[in-house]
Protein backbone atom coordinates (compact mmCIF):
# COMPACT_ATOMS: atom_id res chain seq x y z
CA UNK A 1 0.00 0.00 0.00
CA UNK A 2 1.13 3.59 -0.83
CA UNK A 3 2.44 5.44 1.68
CA UNK A 4 1.06 8.86 1.99
CA UNK A 5 2.92 11.45 1.55
CA UNK A 6 1.39 15.20 2.89
CA UNK A 7 2.99 18.41 1.48
CA UNK A 8 3.25 20.03 4.77
CA UNK A 9 3.15 19.05 8.04
CA UNK A 10 3.00 21.80 10.51
CA UNK A 11 3.96 20.86 14.41
CA UNK A 12 2.04 22.66 16.67
CA UNK A 13 -1.32 23.88 16.85
CA UNK A 14 -1.08 27.32 18.66
CA UNK A 15 -1.49 30.90 16.62
CA UNK A 16 1.64 30.27 14.41
CA UNK A 17 0.89 26.64 13.51
CA UNK A 18 -2.92 27.27 12.91
CA UNK A 19 -1.92 30.06 11.05
CA UNK A 20 0.67 28.60 8.63
CA UNK A 21 -2.38 25.77 8.75
CA UNK A 22 -4.69 28.04 7.22
CA UNK A 23 -2.78 29.38 4.61
CA UNK A 24 -1.22 26.28 3.46
CA UNK A 25 -4.56 24.78 3.25
CA UNK A 26 -6.28 27.23 1.41
CA UNK A 27 -3.56 27.28 -1.03
CA UNK A 28 -4.49 23.79 -2.05
CA UNK A 29 -1.57 22.09 -0.19
CA UNK A 30 -2.24 18.85 1.46
CA UNK A 31 -1.68 19.71 4.97
CA UNK A 32 -1.46 17.71 8.21
CA UNK A 33 -1.59 19.95 11.68
CA UNK A 34 -0.03 17.60 14.78
CA UNK A 35 -0.79 18.75 18.44
CA UNK A 36 0.99 16.89 21.39
CA UNK A 37 -1.81 17.55 23.93
CA UNK A 38 -5.79 16.81 23.19
CA UNK A 39 -7.75 19.70 22.48
CA UNK A 40 -8.43 22.26 23.99
CA UNK A 41 -5.62 22.79 25.57
CA UNK A 42 -4.20 25.21 28.25
CA UNK A 43 -1.50 27.41 27.58
CA UNK A 44 0.77 29.97 29.84
CA UNK A 45 0.15 33.34 28.44
CA UNK A 46 -1.01 36.42 29.78
CA UNK A 47 -4.11 35.88 27.44
CA UNK A 48 -4.29 39.33 25.84
CA UNK A 49 -4.47 40.31 22.31
CA UNK A 50 -2.85 43.46 20.55
CA UNK A 51 -4.65 45.13 17.97
CA UNK A 52 -2.30 44.04 15.52
CA UNK A 53 -3.20 40.41 16.55
CA UNK A 54 -7.09 41.07 16.05
CA UNK A 55 -6.92 42.75 12.42
CA UNK A 56 -5.28 39.89 11.24
CA UNK A 57 -7.40 37.53 12.93
CA UNK A 58 -10.38 39.36 11.92
CA UNK A 59 -9.38 39.65 7.88
CA UNK A 60 -7.85 35.98 8.32
CA UNK A 61 -9.90 33.55 10.90
CA UNK A 62 -12.89 35.74 11.11
CA UNK A 63 -14.86 36.95 14.33
CA UNK A 64 -13.32 35.67 17.76
CA UNK A 65 -16.22 33.45 19.44
CA UNK A 66 -17.16 35.36 22.31
CA UNK A 67 -16.63 31.53 23.71
CA UNK A 68 -13.08 32.62 23.60
CA UNK A 69 -13.26 35.67 25.81
CA UNK A 70 -13.01 36.25 29.70
CA UNK A 71 -17.04 35.82 30.79
CA UNK A 72 -16.52 38.39 33.54
CA UNK A 73 -14.60 41.38 31.51
CA UNK A 74 -14.08 39.91 28.27
CA UNK A 75 -12.33 43.71 27.56
CA UNK A 76 -9.15 45.29 29.87
CA UNK A 77 -9.05 48.47 29.61
CA UNK A 78 -5.23 48.98 29.73
CA UNK A 79 -2.18 47.90 31.96
CA UNK A 80 -1.16 48.61 35.49
CA UNK A 81 2.65 49.42 36.00
CA UNK A 82 3.72 49.01 39.91
CA UNK A 83 6.80 50.71 41.21
CA UNK A 84 7.89 50.47 44.90
CA UNK A 85 7.88 54.16 45.35
CA UNK A 86 4.65 55.20 44.33
CA UNK A 87 1.68 54.41 46.30
CA UNK A 88 -0.81 53.84 43.41
CA UNK A 89 0.15 51.99 40.13
CA UNK A 90 0.30 53.90 37.15
CA UNK A 91 -2.72 53.27 34.72
CA UNK A 92 -2.16 53.43 31.85
CA UNK A 93 -5.33 53.77 28.96
CA UNK A 94 -5.28 51.65 25.99
CA UNK A 95 -6.32 53.46 22.83
CA UNK A 96 -8.63 50.65 22.13
CA UNK A 97 -10.44 47.83 24.45
CA UNK A 98 -7.82 44.85 24.71
CA UNK A 99 -9.37 41.68 24.61
CA UNK A 100 -8.85 39.27 27.25
CA UNK A 101 -9.22 35.46 26.10
CA UNK A 102 -8.34 32.26 27.34
CA UNK A 103 -5.54 30.82 25.14
CA UNK A 104 -7.59 27.33 25.64
CA UNK A 105 -10.62 28.33 23.45
CA UNK A 106 -8.94 30.70 21.55
CA UNK A 107 -5.87 28.30 19.93
CA UNK A 108 -8.95 25.73 19.59
CA UNK A 109 -11.06 28.59 17.84
CA UNK A 110 -7.87 29.13 15.35
CA UNK A 111 -7.13 25.15 14.85
CA UNK A 112 -10.70 24.57 13.47
CA UNK A 113 -10.61 27.52 11.34
CA UNK A 114 -7.53 26.58 9.21
CA UNK A 115 -9.87 23.81 7.81
CA UNK A 116 -6.92 21.62 8.65
CA UNK A 117 -7.02 17.87 9.41
CA UNK A 118 -5.69 17.68 13.14
CA UNK A 119 -4.00 15.17 14.92
CA UNK A 120 -4.06 15.88 18.19
CA UNK A 121 -2.28 14.09 21.23
CA UNK A 122 0.10 12.91 19.63
CA UNK A 123 3.86 14.31 20.31
CA UNK A 124 6.72 14.82 17.68
CA UNK A 125 10.05 12.69 18.41
CA UNK A 126 11.88 14.10 15.87
CA UNK A 127 12.21 15.72 12.24
CA UNK A 128 14.47 13.50 9.89
CA UNK A 129 15.62 14.03 5.97
CA UNK A 130 14.44 10.98 3.81
CA UNK A 131 15.44 12.13 0.37
CA UNK A 132 13.42 14.57 -0.93
CA UNK A 133 11.16 14.14 2.06
CA UNK A 134 11.10 14.82 5.85
CA UNK A 135 9.94 11.69 8.44
CA UNK A 136 8.41 13.07 11.12
CA UNK A 137 8.18 10.20 13.65
CA UNK A 138 5.53 10.66 16.88
CA UNK A 139 4.48 8.51 20.31
CA UNK A 140 1.11 8.82 21.37
CA UNK A 141 -1.32 7.61 23.25
CA UNK A 142 -3.60 4.30 22.41
CA UNK A 143 -6.79 4.18 23.35
CA UNK A 144 -5.63 1.31 25.97
CA UNK A 145 -3.34 3.95 27.31
CA UNK A 146 -0.69 2.22 26.04
CA UNK A 147 2.20 4.29 24.22
CA UNK A 148 2.19 3.95 20.00
CA UNK A 149 4.27 5.38 17.42
CA UNK A 150 3.38 7.06 14.12
CA UNK A 151 4.93 7.97 11.35
CA UNK A 152 3.93 10.85 8.90
CA UNK A 153 6.09 12.24 5.45
CA UNK A 154 6.09 15.19 4.03
CA UNK A 155 7.96 17.58 1.37
CA UNK A 156 7.58 20.44 3.62
CA UNK A 157 7.44 20.63 7.67
CA UNK A 158 6.63 23.97 9.44
CA UNK A 159 8.19 23.87 13.48
CA UNK A 160 5.70 25.82 15.52
CA UNK A 161 5.92 24.40 18.84
CA UNK A 162 7.03 27.15 20.77
CA UNK A 163 9.96 27.96 22.53
CA UNK A 164 12.47 25.51 23.23
CA UNK A 165 11.73 23.86 20.01
CA UNK A 166 12.15 19.96 20.30
CA UNK A 167 12.13 20.17 16.29
CA UNK A 168 14.73 22.70 15.83
CA UNK A 169 16.94 20.72 18.44
CA UNK A 170 17.00 17.63 15.85
CA UNK A 171 16.99 19.35 12.44
CA UNK A 172 19.78 22.46 14.01
CA UNK A 173 21.50 21.32 16.39
CA UNK A 174 23.22 23.81 18.59
CA UNK A 175 20.96 26.66 16.64
CA UNK A 176 19.75 27.51 20.57
CA UNK A 177 23.35 27.27 22.32
CA UNK A 178 24.61 30.49 21.83
CA UNK A 179 21.65 32.71 23.46
CA UNK A 180 21.18 32.66 27.36
CA UNK A 181 17.53 31.38 28.27
CA UNK A 182 14.62 32.59 30.05
CA UNK A 183 12.13 30.43 32.27
CA UNK A 184 8.91 31.22 33.45
CA UNK A 185 5.76 30.46 36.09
CA UNK A 186 2.15 31.00 36.55
CA UNK A 187 0.04 29.65 38.60
CA UNK A 188 -4.09 30.29 38.92
CA UNK A 189 -5.37 30.92 42.58
CA UNK A 190 -8.44 30.99 44.17
CA UNK A 191 -8.41 34.04 46.50
CA UNK A 192 -8.14 37.55 47.17
CA UNK A 193 -6.59 40.36 46.07
CA UNK A 194 -6.25 44.07 45.40
CA UNK A 195 -5.63 44.83 42.19
CA UNK A 196 -7.96 46.00 39.40
CA UNK A 197 -9.58 43.02 37.22
CA UNK A 198 -9.83 45.65 34.38
CA UNK A 199 -6.43 45.65 34.09
CA UNK A 200 -2.95 43.95 33.37
CA UNK A 201 -0.59 44.36 36.04
CA UNK A 202 3.13 44.53 35.51
CA UNK A 203 5.42 44.99 38.10
CA UNK A 204 8.57 46.65 38.38
CA UNK A 205 10.37 45.50 41.70
CA UNK A 206 14.12 44.53 41.35
CA UNK A 207 15.14 41.52 43.11
CA UNK A 208 12.22 39.32 41.18
CA UNK A 209 13.43 38.83 37.89
CA UNK A 210 12.76 40.82 35.09
CA UNK A 211 9.37 39.95 34.43
CA UNK A 212 6.13 40.14 36.76
CA UNK A 213 2.97 40.31 36.48
CA UNK A 214 -0.82 39.56 37.99
CA UNK A 215 -3.94 39.54 36.85
CA UNK A 216 -7.64 38.40 37.57
CA UNK A 217 -9.70 36.47 35.18
CA UNK A 218 -13.31 34.80 35.85
CA UNK A 219 -12.28 34.93 39.55
CA UNK A 220 -8.77 33.24 39.06
CA UNK A 221 -5.81 35.39 40.09
CA UNK A 222 -2.80 34.64 37.80
CA UNK A 223 0.05 35.07 39.34
CA UNK A 224 3.56 35.33 37.45
CA UNK A 225 6.84 35.64 37.67
CA UNK A 226 10.28 35.33 35.11
CA UNK A 227 13.79 34.20 35.24
CA UNK A 228 16.77 34.49 33.22
CA UNK A 229 20.77 33.47 33.76
CA UNK A 230 21.30 31.59 37.18
CA UNK A 231 18.04 32.50 38.41
CA UNK A 232 15.00 30.37 39.54
CA UNK A 233 11.21 31.14 38.67
CA UNK A 234 10.34 28.90 41.38
CA UNK A 235 11.99 30.99 43.65
CA UNK A 236 11.16 34.69 42.09
CA UNK A 237 7.77 33.35 42.11
CA UNK A 238 7.53 33.05 45.37
CA UNK A 239 9.01 36.17 46.15
CA UNK A 240 6.64 37.74 44.22
CA UNK A 241 4.47 36.39 46.35
CA UNK A 242 5.35 37.57 49.41
CA UNK A 243 5.53 41.08 48.01
CA UNK A 244 1.60 40.84 46.59
CA UNK A 245 0.71 39.56 50.25
CA UNK A 246 2.13 42.29 52.56
CA UNK A 247 1.48 44.86 49.89
CA UNK A 248 -1.82 43.95 47.45
CA UNK A 249 -2.91 42.07 50.18
CA UNK A 250 -3.16 38.84 48.49
CA UNK A 251 -4.91 35.94 50.86
CA UNK A 252 -4.58 32.40 48.58
CA UNK A 253 -7.57 30.27 49.28
CA UNK A 254 -6.81 27.30 47.18
CA UNK A 255 -4.26 26.52 44.04
CA UNK A 256 -5.85 26.12 40.77
CA UNK A 257 -3.20 25.25 38.44
CA UNK A 258 0.32 25.37 37.38
CA UNK A 259 1.93 26.64 34.01
CA UNK A 260 5.48 26.82 33.06
CA UNK A 261 7.60 27.47 29.98
CA UNK A 262 11.56 27.94 29.19
CA UNK A 263 13.24 28.87 26.44
CA UNK A 264 16.50 30.44 24.37
CA UNK A 265 16.25 34.77 24.21
CA UNK A 266 16.56 35.30 20.74
CA UNK A 267 15.08 38.49 19.17
CA UNK A 268 17.62 41.02 21.21
CA UNK A 269 20.60 38.70 19.89
CA UNK A 270 19.82 39.72 16.62
CA UNK A 271 18.82 35.94 16.41
CA UNK A 272 16.33 34.39 14.31
CA UNK A 273 16.33 30.61 14.01
CA UNK A 274 13.63 30.42 10.27
CA UNK A 275 15.04 26.55 9.72
CA UNK A 276 16.78 25.37 6.62
CA UNK A 277 15.51 24.05 2.78
CA UNK A 278 11.98 22.79 3.30
CA UNK A 279 12.05 22.74 7.30
CA UNK A 280 10.81 26.24 8.64
CA UNK A 281 10.34 27.64 12.21
CA UNK A 282 8.36 29.91 13.26
CA UNK A 283 6.42 32.09 16.07
CA UNK A 284 8.74 32.28 19.50
CA UNK A 285 10.72 29.03 18.07
CA UNK A 286 12.31 31.19 15.61
CA UNK A 287 12.80 34.18 18.16
CA UNK A 288 10.08 36.16 16.78
CA UNK A 289 8.64 38.63 19.62
CA UNK A 290 7.27 41.98 20.47
CA UNK A 291 7.42 44.99 23.31
CA UNK A 292 6.53 43.29 26.57
CA UNK A 293 6.69 39.70 25.35
CA UNK A 294 3.80 40.03 22.85
CA UNK A 295 4.14 36.78 20.67
CA UNK A 296 0.70 36.16 19.43
CA UNK A 297 0.54 38.75 16.81
CA UNK A 298 4.18 37.86 15.39
CA UNK A 299 3.69 34.40 15.66
CA UNK A 300 0.49 34.49 13.26
CA UNK A 301 2.47 36.38 10.77
CA UNK A 302 5.36 34.53 10.62
CA UNK A 303 3.09 31.03 10.46
CA UNK A 304 0.93 32.76 7.08
CA UNK A 305 4.55 33.89 5.53
CA UNK A 306 6.03 30.34 5.88
CA UNK A 307 2.78 29.18 4.38
CA UNK A 308 2.93 31.85 1.67
CA UNK A 309 7.02 30.91 0.99
CA UNK A 310 6.61 27.16 0.79
CA UNK A 311 3.11 27.82 -1.73
CA UNK A 312 5.14 30.48 -3.65
CA UNK A 313 8.43 28.29 -3.50
CA UNK A 314 6.80 25.27 -5.05
CA UNK A 315 5.63 26.90 -8.13
CA UNK A 316 9.33 28.79 -8.00
CA UNK A 317 10.87 25.48 -8.12
CA UNK A 318 13.43 26.79 -5.10
CA UNK A 319 13.60 25.50 -1.21
CA UNK A 320 11.37 27.07 0.61
CA UNK A 321 13.65 28.59 3.08
CA UNK A 322 15.37 30.83 0.58
CA UNK A 323 11.65 32.44 -0.17
CA UNK A 324 11.23 32.76 3.77
CA UNK A 325 13.94 34.39 4.13
CA UNK A 326 12.60 37.20 1.59
CA UNK A 327 9.25 37.15 2.95
CA UNK A 328 9.64 37.74 6.15
CA UNK A 329 11.89 40.02 6.25
CA UNK A 330 10.03 42.71 7.51
CA UNK A 331 8.31 40.90 10.42
CA UNK A 332 12.24 40.60 11.62
CA UNK A 333 12.43 44.76 11.38
CA UNK A 334 9.13 44.95 12.75
CA UNK A 335 10.53 42.69 16.31
CA UNK A 336 13.58 44.85 16.45
CA UNK A 337 12.16 48.20 15.88
CA UNK A 338 10.36 46.86 19.70
CA UNK A 339 14.02 47.41 21.27
CA UNK A 340 14.49 50.85 19.25
CA UNK A 341 13.73 53.68 21.32
CA UNK A 342 13.77 55.82 18.51
CA UNK A 343 10.81 53.31 16.41
CA UNK A 344 9.37 51.96 19.29
CA UNK A 345 6.69 54.50 20.08
CA UNK A 346 5.80 54.16 16.04
CA UNK A 347 5.94 50.73 16.10
CA UNK A 348 3.78 49.59 19.57
CA UNK A 349 1.27 46.43 19.18
CA UNK A 350 -0.57 48.33 22.24
CA UNK A 351 -2.29 51.48 21.58
CA UNK A 352 -0.99 53.81 24.67
CA UNK A 353 -0.50 57.37 24.37
CA UNK A 354 2.86 57.62 26.89
CA UNK A 355 3.76 61.02 26.88
CA UNK A 356 0.25 62.69 27.92
CA UNK A 357 0.59 59.56 30.76
CA UNK A 358 3.26 61.68 31.70
CA UNK A 359 1.64 64.90 31.61
CA UNK A 360 -0.54 63.83 34.52
CA UNK A 361 2.55 63.18 37.42
CA UNK A 362 4.43 66.20 39.04
CA UNK A 363 8.53 66.68 38.69
CA UNK A 364 8.87 64.78 41.85
CA UNK A 365 6.54 61.58 40.63
CA UNK A 366 8.23 61.51 37.68
CA UNK A 367 11.75 61.49 39.60
CA UNK A 368 10.95 58.53 41.70
CA UNK A 369 9.60 56.60 38.43
CA UNK A 370 12.98 57.73 36.80
CA UNK A 371 14.96 56.25 39.90
CA UNK A 372 13.00 53.20 40.54
CA UNK A 373 12.96 52.20 36.37
CA UNK A 374 16.95 53.03 36.71
CA UNK A 375 17.27 50.27 39.89
CA UNK A 376 14.82 47.85 37.78
CA UNK A 377 16.85 47.72 34.77
CA UNK A 378 20.53 48.00 36.96
CA UNK A 379 19.59 44.44 38.58
CA UNK A 380 21.82 41.21 37.44
CA UNK A 381 19.36 39.22 35.30
CA UNK A 382 22.32 37.18 34.13
CA UNK A 383 22.07 38.53 31.20
CA UNK A 384 25.23 40.38 29.43
CA UNK A 385 24.38 44.07 29.25
CA UNK A 386 27.24 44.93 27.60
CA UNK A 387 26.32 42.62 25.18
CA UNK A 388 23.15 43.39 24.31
CA UNK A 389 23.79 47.53 25.13
CA UNK A 390 26.74 47.18 21.98
CA UNK A 391 23.90 44.92 19.82
CA UNK A 392 21.59 47.82 20.37
CA UNK A 393 23.97 50.75 19.34
CA UNK A 394 24.87 49.48 16.02
CA UNK A 395 21.03 48.46 15.69
CA UNK A 396 20.30 51.90 15.84
CA UNK A 397 23.27 53.43 14.44
CA UNK A 398 22.90 50.75 11.45
CA UNK A 399 19.07 51.27 10.88
CA UNK A 400 19.80 55.03 10.57
CA UNK A 401 22.57 54.99 8.21
CA UNK A 402 20.81 52.11 6.13
CA UNK A 403 17.19 52.12 6.77
CA UNK A 404 17.53 48.19 8.32
CA UNK A 405 18.72 46.26 11.29
CA UNK A 406 22.31 43.95 10.62
CA UNK A 407 21.13 40.89 10.75
CA UNK A 408 21.19 38.23 8.19
CA UNK A 409 18.76 35.58 7.46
Amino acid sequence: MAVKVYDAVVIGAGPAGASAARTLTSGGMGTLLLEKKKLPRHKMCSGILSHWAVDFIHRNFGVIPESAYSSEVPFLTGFAAHLPSLPEAIFMKAGNPVPNIWRRDFDFFLAEKSKTPIRDGIKVESVEPEGNLYRVNCRRLRKDGRPGKSTFRARHVVAADGTNSREVWTMLPGAYDRVPRVSGIQVHYHGKIDISPRHYHIFFYPGMGWYSWASIKDGQIRVGAAATGGQKANRNHEMFLDLLKKRYGLKIKSTIRREGTSGPILTPFNTFILGKDNFLVVGDAAGFMHQGGEGISCALTSGHLAGQAIIESEAEGQKALDRYRVVVRDEVELCLDQLNPFRLLMKMPMRIDYLSLLKEYRPRELYLMLRDFRAFMAQDTGIDTKMTGQILRNNIFHHLVYGRYPVNL
